[in-house]
């Protein structure tokens, strides 16, 4: 998205309202055709002006759609398309924001739950909600073309390929194939060779990656519940191969493979080689869901201002631990990092980012916290972030 966006100014209220409200707000997603159907995968059917996740506690997940139109005129064509994504996208909140809506409009929008408010209603909603208190990058769009100038890469880049595929392509999978295929990137034509740290696009794609991968982990835990920490290992394996009837199908077919060969057993055969990585990481999201959301929305305020060059991130709003979330979502970025065999110096640029002014001391018992948690490679804990309305 760009300033010359027609509907520039609205989408920038859209996901300034839907940050207020909790939601980690992405614009401009594709809606395409998922895979195994008979026309081509990808295909671009249209896009979502604003679609938002929200991460509760509890394991669920609501999603929010605002649909974005200045121009006049064929309102009820609109409040109809926005109920008709509303199925295909599984959304709870619909919004549709135009400049003028007739009372034909507003009629079939109260009958269908469609949230319609015109242009001298969103003036007002801006005031009541002071909404103009989000300012800088990742609000004012000069984030959104930072990351477009720095991953505008020549078309026979194989660069170029990884942001269609980061942008575009992954909206195909489901979230379970979303994050083994993240998980796997780097081993992509030898790319965790081709990838360097000293490269602010390169760091760019490792951020928007890490994105990706933060929301498909917590579409992923979301198909868990509180009780599955007593059998993790295997609720994890069924929700990574489809359900428990396709993977005791894999786990025959597996098996009989190692009786013939001698090869492998079943569970090398079919684990993802960062599976016991991967564990790890869900076992701790899991039991420490409700600092999920503002992990995964710390990921996407890393990638616009280290696009924009603004310096350290500010305080995002919220009522769990900024400490904590800093942390998850720095261990989801080593993860990405460390599974996909890039150089250690992509998580030390990006923490320096998420790091707090000099005079900011960690809570002890934030420290005490970590070093509890599990074993393998961890992160160091980092302060607060500063405040979120810049001076």
């Amino acid at each position: 998205m760009s300033s010359s966006d027609q509907d520039h100014s609205y989408k920038l209220l859209g996901k300034r309202m839907a940050w207020a409200l909790g939601y980690v707000p992405l614009l401009n997603v594709p809606v395409t055709l998922p895979a195994g159907t008979n026309s081509r995968a990808g295909t671009d059917l249209t896009d979502a002006d604003v679609l938002g996740f929200r991460f509760s506690p509890s394991g669920g997940v609501s999603r929010l759609l605002v649909d974005c139109k200045t121009a006049s005129g064929r309102a009820v064509d609109r409040v109809l398309w926005v109920r008709g994504l509303q199925d295909v996208l599984h959304l709870e909140e619909l919004y549709l924001f135009k400049k003028n809506i007739p009372e034909s409009a507003r009629w079939l929008a109260h009958e269908l739950k469609v949230n319609c408010i015109d242009e001298a209603e969103l003036h007002e909603l801006d005031t009541r909600l002071g909404l103009s208190r989000l300012k800088g990058p990742y609000f004012d769009g000069m984030g959104y073309d930072s990351i477009n100038a720095l991953l505008t890469f020549p078309k026979a880049s194989e660069y170029r390929a990884l942001v269609q595929f980061l942008t575009t392509g992954i909206w195909t999978l489901k979230p379970a194939h979303r994050v083994l295929t993240l998980l796997n990137l780097g081993q992509q034509n030898q790319l965790h060779r081709k990838l360097r740290p000293d490269d602010r696009a390169h760091v760019c794609l490792v951020l928007l990656a890490t994105r990706a991968l933060a929301i498909s982990l917590g579409l992923l835990i979301s198909e868990l519940n509180v009780l599955d920490v007593l059998k993790i290992e295997a609720r994890l394996r069924e929700e990574l191969h489809g359900g428990v009837e396709s993977l005791a199908q894999k786990v025959r077919f597996a098996d009989a493979i190692h009786r013939l060969t001698g090869e492998a057993d079943s569970e090398q055969a079919i684990d993802h080689k960062e599976f016991p990585r991967l564990l790890e990481e869900v076992n701790r999201l899991l039991v420490r869901r409700y600092a999920l959301n503002d992990a995964i929305r710390i990921t996407d305020l890393a990638l616009h201002y280290f696009a924009a060059g603004a310096g350290s991130l500010p305080r995002h709003l919220s009522g769990s631990d900024s400490n904590l979330s800093v942390k998850m979502a720095s261990d989801m970025l080593a993860l990405f990092v460390n599974s996909n065999a890039l150089e250690i110096s992509f998580s030390r640029t990006i923490i320096g980012l998420l790091a707090a002014t000099p005079e900011t001391v960690p809570d002890p018992a934030d420290e005490r916290r970590t070093e509890s948690e599990g074993k393998g490679e961890q992160i160091q804990l980092l302060s607060p972030l500063p405040p979120l309305e810049e001076k």
